[in-house]
């Protein structure tokens, strides 16, 4: 069953928005998706800010330049999202820089020894959505 049959199905069900798992599925940053995230958005009571891309769920480092398409497309959903439970009035709505550890996180081949620091990287996202999301 998709989303949209679970939409319809549960008018009440509530979702964690984690795109990144819709783009690496997509394989797209599902620019022909709009209204399927804009449905999903209006579910959504909690973002899983970990950034996807078109072939996996989590990109490397945030911070890198060739991510940059990925994190914006994420913070304009993100954002989506918080304007969307602004409007509605909702009391609380949560965030979790979700960047995950190995495997998730890619690791160097043999050591198997993360090609970032997690700790950083998750710490930077929380402080970009604090500076990015208008809150």
């Amino acid at each position: 069953m998709n989303a949209e049959k679970l939409f319809d199905a549960m008018p009440d069900l509530k979702l964690t928005a984690d795109f990144s798992h819709w783009c690496c599925v997509h394989e797209s940053l599902l620019q022909d998706q709009p209204e399927r995230v804009n449905r999903a958005i209006a579910r959504s009571y909690h973002l899983h800010a970990r950034v996807g891309y078109e072939e996996g769920p989590q990109i490397t480092d945030p911070r890198a330049p060739e991510w940059q398409p990925a994190v914006e497309a994420h913070l304009r959903w993100w954002q989506q999202s918080v304007d969307h439970h602004q409007k509605i009035g909702t009391k609380f709505f949560t965030i979790c820089p979700e960047f995950g550890p190995p495997n998730y996180l890619i690791t160097q081949p043999f050591t198997r020894q993360p090609i970032g620091n997690l700790w950083e990287i998750n710490c930077y996202m929380k402080d970009l959505l604090k500076e990015r999301l208008s809150l």
